[in-house]
């Protein structure tokens, strides 16, 4: 009877009879469920992330949710969807229309998002009578509610009128009122 020798490094070539006269099986690579579990695990993690994004960012935003804008400007953080009730919630969408549609009349701040989905979304600042405002008169920064003494201020809310006319302002000490056509609202502010 002839036995086969293992192959240098104690090993038997592959295909060829064992001691036993069986042949022997090719090693398994012990990482060879890693050539399965790294996509699996880049598809999970990238659908989390874009579930996540869309939850918290504005791709399912609509009417009637709020949002927290630090800036209104390309270079800014994309806004966040947020509880109207949080103090970071400074705009609430009066509308969301296309990205090339225009928003209904009014004084709205606007965010347009593009990309896979092109959108407009057509923000009002989100307040309340007697609330008080840093970043009203910028161009660009996200409003602050802030404290009524605090000397940064530059407005403060003198009345809320859930009606679509400056006329709503009328004897009050607002020097200067925002508009909005959907929902129907006047905002009227005292500015510093």
């Amino acid at each position: 009877m002839t036995t086969s020798q293992p192959a240098p490094g104690g090993q038997m070539p592959v295909g060829q009879p064992d001691v036993f006269g069986q042949p022997s099986a090719p090693k398994k690579s012990k990482l060879t469920w890693l050539r399965f579990a790294i996509p699996v695990l880049v598809v999970v993690i990238g659908g989390g992330l874009f579930l996540f994004n869309y939850v918290t960012g504005t791709g399912s935003a609509q009417a009637g949710d709020c949002l927290s804008v630090t800036e209104f400007s390309r270079a800014a953080d994309d806004p966040k969807k947020i509880d109207c009730g949080a103090p970071e919630a400074n705009v609430k969408i009066g509308a969301r229309v296309g990205g090339s549609e225009s928003c209904p009349e009014g004084d709205y701040d606007t965010i347009s998002m593009t990309g896979r989905m092109s959108y407009k979304l057509c923000l009002v600042i989100n307040v309340k009578q007697g609330d008080c405002l840093k970043g009203f008169i910028s161009e660009t920064a996200g409003y602050q509610k802030v404290s009524c003494t605090d000397p940064a201020k530059d407005a403060e809310v003198v009345k809320v009128a859930n009606a679509a006319d400056k006329a709503s302002c009328e004897g009050t000490e607002a020097t200067k009122a925002a508009v909005y056509s959907t929902p129907p609202t006047t905002l009227c502010f005292k500015t510093a």
